[in-house]
């Protein structure tokens, strides 16, 4: 299968960009999730385990994306690509987890939200285990959706969190999908690093959403 599939070609600077600026991912996944662990006993069990399936999202993207751009043999780096878009519907549905099952867990929104995010989730891991590769405006267009799914919980989470924890969400997604421009101008030098850079950014706004208004460190 991966003869048949064209790999995107990076010069070995630019592969070393890639990996290295996801690599950072890794670490700040498992510094929230040390933080989410080390908080427990502080918060509800629904809270605590919401912010674990998010931060080990977060770890799984990240480590996905840079082993993808560390190894050069063409059968193992497809199958980190795979796993690196598969994370990316993981990481969407893991974000919405604590907003939607830690917070409004007992409402009907954020049960009918968790569902449906993993539910679709579930459909792109599908989508991407057989087309990883192609369809590429398809999976762009996917994702985007998916992130900006937030928006039906954000009345609902100003209620209970205020509008911080919206406006970091916000930011989130201005730098998760603005940073799209970047991973499309293929012919810029280091433009997939530049792009990892805004995923980063926007992970970030997430983390410190998720870290300061629902575990609460």
């Amino acid at each position: 299968m991966s003869k048949k599939i064209k790999l995107d070609l990076y010069s070995p600077q630019e592969e070393l960009a890639n990996a290295i600026t996801h690599a950072f991912g890794i670490i700040g996944g498992l510094i929230g999730l040390i933080l989410t662990l080390s908080n427990r006993s502080t918060n509800e069990v629904n809270v605590t385990w919401s912010g674990v399936i998010f931060f080990l999202s977060v770890i799984f993207l990240y480590t996905a994306s840079t082993i993808y751009h560390s190894v050069s043999g063409k059968k193992i780096k497809y199958l980190f690509k795979q796993l690196d878009h598969i994370g990316i519907y993981i990481l969407i549905a893991g974000t919405f987890t604590p907003f939607a099952w830690g917070i409004l867990g007992n409402d009907v929104s954020g049960q009918n939200m968790i569902m449906a995010v993993w539910l679709i989730a579930l459909a792109g891991i599908l989508f991407k285990v057989f087309y990883t590769g192609k369809f590429e405006a398809i999976s762009l267009i996917s994702y985007v959706g998916m992130g900006w799914l937030g928006f039906l919980m954000f009345d609902d989470i100003t209620q209970y969190l205020g509008r911080e924890v919206v406006d970091l969400m916000l930011y989130g997604g201005i730098f998760y999908t603005s940073g799209i421009i970047f991973y499309l101008m293929r012919k810029l030098k280091y433009h997939h690093a530049i792009w990892h850079l805004f995923v980063l950014c926007g992970t970030g706004f997430h983390t410190w959403a998720i870290l300061k208004h629902v575990i609460r460190i």
